[in-house]
């Protein structure tokens, strides 16, 4: 017998890892330089930590409603596990090999690069001025923003393992009856 615990465990754990998610990615938004738009990956990452949140609890709810219970839930945690998955490889492939750790000015220039990193830009080639680049004293921003990056991918991940025991969880209670 599949114990209500369980998914009380499973969907706290889901709506921490969503707040985090939730958590992280918007704080990287908010932090672009002024009147910069921030990379569509990072709100597509704030849009996965909030569907999460309200996917935990209506997990919780399932165990109230009958009528949430079974396919409703099951395909819910298919569609969050779906975008947590393509979150979480989207930015994986985004951040790429960055060195996250190594604050060398020669890593820095690496991450300066990358646009999850750099706060935004203006301008092109030898006119390109970043929020986050050098000489504006924000240089230092880089490898924090690098973190923050790739913690949201690896929770995006872990969600997406609580939903495969969600729904193991779902499928066992469908065929039990119960």
């Amino acid at each position: 017998m599949v114990s209500p615990i369980v998914n009380y465990a499973i969907r706290g754990f889901q709506a921490v890892f969503a707040s985090v998610v939730l958590g992280l990615s918007v704080t990287l938004v908010r932090n672009q330089g002024p009147g910069l738009a921030s990379p569509l990956s990072l709100r597509y990452a704030a849009f996965v930590g909030g569907f999460t949140l309200l996917a935990a609890f209506v997990g919780v709810a399932a165990e109230f409603l009958s009528a949430l219970q079974g396919k409703v839930v099951f395909l819910l945690d298919g569609l969050v596990t779906l975008i947590s998955i393509s979150g979480g490889v989207l930015l994986a492939v985004l951040i790429g090999g960055a060195n996250c750790g190594d604050a060398s000015l020669l890593n820095r220039a690496k991450l300066f690069e990358n646009d999850l990193f750099n706060g935004g830009c203006e301008g092109k080639g030898d006119n390109r001025k970043c929020w986050n680049g050098f000489g504006h004293g924000r240089e230092k921003y880089l490898n924090s923003r690098c973190k923050e990056s790739q913690a949201t991918s690896v929770f995006m991940f872990f969600v997406v393992g609580l939903m495969f025991a969600s729904m193991t969880m779902t499928f066992l209670r469908s065929k039990k009856g119960y």
